[in-house]
């Protein structure tokens, strides 16, 4: 799919499947590095314009997803029970458990990508397998173990190249 495609409004919840894609990343972000360690209102977006490439938003995805591995490889119970003031932008505030945060994101997460699959389907495009059991890592298929999208570094003199299992950059 052209990146042209990726950043057509489509009239969905984000308008286009990048700033979809870019919305799940950020909630994450935002839930995991700065509402659960108490810090919302340091919070800044990178505005949607700015991702003018797919690499640019991977690159965006890999920096959180890293930073989320960093947060949940020392979590315990009693982190897990922590309360949290969870504000939205309305300004309701929901006092949360650090594991509710971390259940919010997730379900976000997965509502979004079930938008951005059926954003897909109608450019006839089939979605790679998203059933728990195809990406389960501890089965080690190695058609799925670089997630859904990738990163493949490159040499310093070349530009990285992207693959996805969705676009073609």
């Amino acid at each position: 799919m052209q990146w042209e495609q990726v950043e057509k409004n489509r009239e969905a919840s984000f308008y286009s499947m990048k700033n979809i894609l870019i919305h799940m990343i950020d909630n994450e972000d935002w839930i995991v590095n700065w509402v659960i360690p108490g810090k919302p209102d340091k919070y800044t977006r990178i505005k949607s314009a700015e991702y003018t490439n797919m690499f640019k938003v991977l690159q965006h995805l890999a920096e959180v997803e890293e930073k989320t591995k960093l947060f949940l490889q020392n979590i315990d119970e009693r982190e897990l029970n922590r309360k949290v003031n969870f504000v939205l932008s309305s300004g309701k505030t929901f006092n949360l458990s650090v594991e509710e945060c971390l259940f919010q994101s997730f379900t976000e997460q997965l509502y979004h990508l079930g938008e951005l699959i059926a954003l897909l389907w109608q450019e006839n495009v089939e979605p790679p397998k998203m059933q728990w059991f195809w990406n389960n890592p501890r089965h080690g298929n190695p058609q799925n173990q670089a997630g859904l999208f990738s990163i493949k570094k490159a040499s310093s003199r070349e530009k990285p190249a992207v693959k996805t299992n969705l676009f073609t950059f």
